[in-house]
């Protein structure tokens, strides 16, 4: 089957790529198995120099690449480049990262256990399978390929059906450096990461939606999995915070990305005293942003219509559209910036994760009624309070059942997105660095005594 990219913004035929079928990628988990123990013997420092070599061939191929995501993703040039930006700066902090990653004796007693040592030594799983979403197809790919690879991996990759472009220039890049085997791309569509998942692989990755996420978790046995899922981030905007400073922020949260974005601000809460003002402000604000500029396409006609029909929906409903609300009359999936009001929870638009350009403005008493709606809700990725007293604001965050926390700033990953994730629907959300969760822990208990253990066989 051929796979073909179109240009989102312009409806442009940009490409086409064979389909990989199921042999393929029984053959690419199998390539990635032979060459894993030699790409785990090889020393850190050793992986740590290649992957500074793909660092520099990502800078030497810059322009190619922004070109390629700003074509097939439809994003202004300016979030292109700094999806390149965040994918050199993640191999740095991985490569950084990986050095301090050290094993750990353990202390036994010495009167139960004498002449006893142990060790917790941390192992690569093997083979990483890898099944990435298009919104952010280069940074989000990197942000696991390269803690999986320094942590001693190999990789079969899938990106999404709506960046195979993208993905196949980063296989070009890694294959172009790396060993053969280490690095295997699969382009295909949902059948083709079924078959990935399961495929026998050591451990599974996967950003996408909820649905696909539960499929997975329900198909892959016993193999370790880890699930970044959708969002419907909160904005939390208490009385004293800085409006201006707030309405800036929050619009881009809400659009960026065409709302594309799994910790978008779908959902913002402002406390009654102020709530006209920001509702005023921010619709000015909003009113003020270039298509094409500011405001991406939508990825597909397929999302452009759900958009579209949650939108629709909310105001059949009797929610206000004050700002946008419908399609934009120009070729490629174009939807216009929207903010909504009179929402209710029989809404789609309320319970149903938008990724589009659309954010809900509700008006409430204080900021703890608007913790126990977020609360209440079935996502939990993150979320945002505005507040100028930061003690106040740690309070309402503290309280907030998600995983990431943002005070007066707004979808900042931390760097390689370490300990992205979030909680109930939005995912499993891990403990651990991503780098450890490319690793396991392996323990060795050594008895060098020279009597036989008082508990063994046979009892006196």
């Amino acid at each position: 089957m051929l796979m073909k990219s179109v240009n989102p913004a312009t409806l442009e035929f940009i490409g086409a790529t064979n389909c990989c079928t199921e042999k393929d990628v029984a053959k690419a988990v199998e390539n990635a198995r032979i060459a894993q123990q030699a790409w785990q013997s090889m020393s850190v420092d050793d992986r740590i120099i290649l992957l500074e070599h793909v660092r520099n061939e990502l800078k030497k191929n810059a322009t190619s690449i922004v070109s390629t995501i700003v074509r097939e993703i439809g994003k202004p040039k300016i979030e292109a480049e700094f999806e390149l930006l965040d994918a050199m700066e993640t191999i740095n902090y991985y490569c950084a990262e990986v050095k301090k990653i050290q094993g750990k004796d353990v202390l036994l007693d010495s009167g139960m256990c004498p002449f006893t040592s142990a060790r917790v030594d941390f192992v690569p799983h093997g083979v990483i399978g890898l099944i990435t979403p298009w919104n952010y197809p280069l940074s989000l790919s990197f942000w696991t390929i390269a803690p999986a690879l320094l942590a001693g991996n190999t990789v079969v990759y899938k990106p999404s059906k709506n960046a195979v472009l993208v993905g196949r220039k980063i296989g070009e890049i890694l294959q172009h450096v790396l060993p053969e085997g280490v690095f295997h791309v699969l382009v295909g569509d949902s059948r083709t990461g079924k078959t990935l998942v399961r495929s026998g692989v050591d451990k599974i990755f996967f950003t996408g939606s909820v649905s696909a996420g539960e499929w997975i978790m329900k198909n892959c046995g016993i193999t370790p999995l880890a699930l970044e899922l959708g969002g419907k981030d909160a904005a939390i905007v208490c009385t004293d915070a800085n409006l201006d400073f707030a309405v800036q922020g929050i619009v881009w949260g809400a659009f960026t990305n065409g709302g594309q974005c799994c910790a978008a601000s779908e959902q913002v809460f402002v406390e009654e005293e102020i709530y006209s003002r920001f509702v005023e402000k921010a619709v000015n604000f909003t009113k003020s942003l270039r298509v094409g500029k500011e405001i991406s396409p939508l990825i597909s006609e397929e999302q452009l219509n759900k958009v579209e029909s949650l939108v629709n929906n909310a105001k059949k409903k009797g929610a206000k559209i004050l700002v946008g609300g419908k399609r934009i009359n120009k070729n490629g999936f174009w939807f216009e910036p929207t903010i909504v009001t009179n929402v209710t929870p029989n809404m789609r638009v309320c319970a149903e994760e938008i990724f589009g350009p659309v954010m809900i403005v509700n008006k409430v008493k204080s900021a703890g009624d608007a913790v126990e709606v977020v609360n209440k809700g079935c996502f939990g990725l993150g979320a945002s309070v505005w507040s100028k007293n930061i003690s106040a604001a740690r309070k309402i965050a503290a309280k907030l059942n998600v995983g990431m926390v943002w005070l007066n700033e707004v979808n900042l990953p931390l760097p390689g997105g370490d300990y992205w994730g979030g909680v109930k629907c939005s995912g499993l959300r891990n403990t651990e660095s991503k780098l450890m969760q490319c690793l396991k822990s392996k323990t060795m208990i050594v008895y060098a005594g020279k009597e036989s253990r008082t508990w063994w066989y046979p009892y006196s």
